[in-house]
């Protein structure tokens, strides 16, 4: 039915072209009856023209409507707002034009309707397309992220930032390896979880993988985002859009943290640099570990269980909760048995932590 009105729109105007220009171009030229033919033929040539625009572009209008009301809860908010920018910049463009064209006969009520359609589209491809010039002049990326209050010492006038929250991206590595789950659960990842439909493809590669710990680790990978789904207190979105021509799901991830202005949360150490190189934003799990690792210093006690005999002699091995690796000396004598420490000394690897001890008492 859409496409039927901008045929016969298009059509319409078309004819209305073909009368015009026989009228303007072609009364000198042409008399009595052969004005007349002159004008049929024109309308009728101007009217086919018109029809097949109509066609044309209707049929690309239409597609690209349907594909906008397909992904239009998905676009970001700056994308809405620039979006209307363009659509009021393209009718008030359009009520200009037409204004000098309303006098034409017989078509000039339709040129309106017609201008303000494809006026209106274009401004909102053109805006949409130079979305980053128009985000700089209007400053919409620091309206959205901000929104300022103001509290002094007593209650009174100074700034805060409320910062809104960005959404995050969950690559593979992040999922299967699991202590995701459980941060985003404990409520420490703020904002909207989203999670790739290309990523979701890549673990059920990996759980269909011939390789057996693969195939337990994509397993485990689906399991985790099930139970993550399951929880309705989570803003879980499963985001199906695809960039056919990256074949690599990393260039994938990082184009859409760029179009999303998305948080990339991995524990990969390469996309990690990739994505620091291309300025987007990383959220390491490895980094929050080390972050949260128990604060010891030389000089304290603590008490411990040697788990098991050191790589030197006569040292023994005890780790805490966090995993970090306790070298204990003399402790090969004390395996099996829980014991008092005392700290003697850090080493801060870049694989890890590693501190040294010996028996408090002297055991």
């Amino acid at each position: 039915m859409v496409l039927l009105i901008f045929k016969v729109v298009f059509l319409i105007v078309g004819a209305g072209a073909g009368y015009y220009l026989v009228n303007i171009f072609l009364t000198d030229y042409l008399k009595g009856n052969f004005l007349l033919i002159g004008q049929f033929v024109g309308i009728i040539f101007f009217a086919f023209l018109g029809y097949l625009f109509g066609t044309l572009i209707g049929r690309r209008i239409i597609k690209d409507v349907t594909e906008i009301d397909k992904r239009v809860k998905d676009i970001p908010g700056n994308n809405l707002i620039i979006g209307l920018l363009g659509l009021t910049t393209g009718i008030v463009l359009a009520l200009l034009v037409s204004i000098a064209l309303r006098s034409i006969p017989f078509v000039g009520i339709f040129i309106p309707i017609f201008l303000v359609l494809v006026f209106s589209y274009a401004g909102i491809i053109l805006a949409l397309r130079n979305k980053e010039l128009l985000v700089t002049i209007f400053k919409l990326n620091k309206k959205e992220k901000s929104e300022k209050g103001y509290i002094d010492i007593q209650g009174k006038a100074k700034s805060i930032d409320r910062v809104n929250a960005k959404p995050k991206l969950l690559d593979t590595s992040s999922i299967i390896d699991g202590r995701i789950a459980d941060i985003i659960i404990a409520g420490f990842i703020e904002g909207e979880i989203i999670i790739p439909g290309f990523i979701v493809n890549e673990l059920q590669g990996i759980a269909d993988s011939s390789d057996n710990l693969k195939r337990l680790k994509g397993r485990s990978g689906l399991d985790i985002l099930q139970r993550l789904r399951d929880n309705k207190k989570l803003n879980i979105k499963f985001l199906e859009k695809d960039f056919a021509e990256n074949n690599s799901v990393d260039s994938k991830l990082i184009l859409l943290a760029k179009e999303l202005e998305a948080i990339i949360v991995t524990s990969d150490y390469n996309l990690n640099k990739v994505a620091n190189l291309k300025g987007i934003a990383v959220l390491n799990i490895n980094d929050l570990q080390n972050a949260l690792k128990l604060v010891v210093l030389p000089g304290e006690k603590m008490k411990v269980e040697v788990i098991k005999e050191g790589k030197e002699k006569e040292q023994g091995v005890a780790y805490l909760e966090d995993g970090t690796m306790i070298v204990i000396e003399g402790g090969k004598r004390l395996v099996g048995k829980e014991i008092d420490i005392l700290i003697t000394g850090i080493l801060q690897t870049p694989a890890g932590r590693m501190i040294f001890s010996k028996a408090a008492n002297g055991e």
